[in-house]
């Protein structure tokens, strides 16, 4: 079976990922808006924004004189998000299904800020697009990035994966972190403070630092079964009967159970930085 798209991927999230949002995405959207200084009036442009985490969270911030794009590939998601906007009164945001990695330039209607929650990694080539949607931000203008920190999930997903190859009987797939003679995984090398803020002077910020917002989140069955579900690990029961998926689930709560793995370690790395001024 052919392996799903990023947009069919996520799409197939969408009834649950707003499951994670109080635990995981909303928290650090908040953060994202917060350590990006958007400010009232401002502009900003949020991409891979998924159910609208941080780019709500912007449009609160604005207010009625600023505004928020919004824009995402996956058509459910934005879905949504245009829904839960609308549900908060919010008529300062607009949203378009597109690939961030073709946006084309706004002439006099740059923006003020570009804010992308665990999404640049996902791109198909991280730096060209991610250097690219910079020069969509007016001189001065502030990119904030959220990304995992370091181990962030590692245990989780390891399970998670392992249950995936004992089901499929096939080998479990190399993790981010994984021995390779290629190039290193684009989450791997923007998973510190360091390697995230000199990611970001390379492909053109200036005034670039990092922070870590620290997020464990009890491990309940519910809240680990959701997060599979309402992240890009769905992508790996793709294909698989019910039967099949529910044997995934039992062993993969049970693994981490036997493990005591008692929370998730979803800790978020927020970069930021700026467009120079000339």
């Amino acid at each position: 079976m052919a392996r799903p798209s990023i947009a069919e991927t996520f799409n197939s999230t969408s009834s649950d990922f707003d499951l994670v949002t109080p635990f995981v995405w909303g928290p650090a959207g908040e953060t994202l808006v917060a350590r990006a200084q958007i400010a009232l009036g401002d502009r900003v442009l949020d991409v891979c924004s998924g159910t609208g985490a941080s780019a709500l969270a912007a449009a609160r911030v604005v207010g009625p004189d600023g505004h928020v794009t919004a824009v995402d590939i996956a058509a459910e998601l934005i879905d949504r998000a245009r829904t839960s906007a609308y549900a908060a009164g919010l008529r300062n945001i607009d949203f378009q299904v597109d690939d961030v990695t073709t946006l084309p330039g706004r002439g006099d209607s740059e923006y003020d800020a570009l804010t992308c929650g665990f999404g640049v990694f996902f791109l198909p080539d991280m730096d060209d697009a991610v250097r690219r949607l910079l020069t969509l931000l007016r001189p001065g203008g502030r990119i904030a990035v959220a990304v995992w920190h370091d181990d962030a999930l590692y245990d989780f997903t390891g399970a998670y994966f392992t249950e995936i190859a004992r089901v499929t009987k096939t080998p479990p797939p190399p993790g981010p972190r994984a021995p390779s003679d290629g190039p290193p995984h684009p989450i791997t090398r923007i998973d510190t403070e360091e390697k995230i803020t000199a990611w970001l002077e390379s492909i053109g910020a200036v005034e670039a630092s990092a922070s870590i917002l620290e997020l464990r989140i009890p491990r309940t069955d519910e809240f680990s079964w959701s997060m599979v579900l309402g992240s890009g690990l769905r992508g790996a029961l793709t294909g698989m009967d019910a039967d099949a998926i529910a044997d995934v689930r039992a062993g993969f709560l049970q693994r981490l159970s036997d493990e005591g793995i008692t929370e998730a370690d979803c800790d978020t790395l927020i970069g930021v930085g700026q467009r120079p001024e000339n």
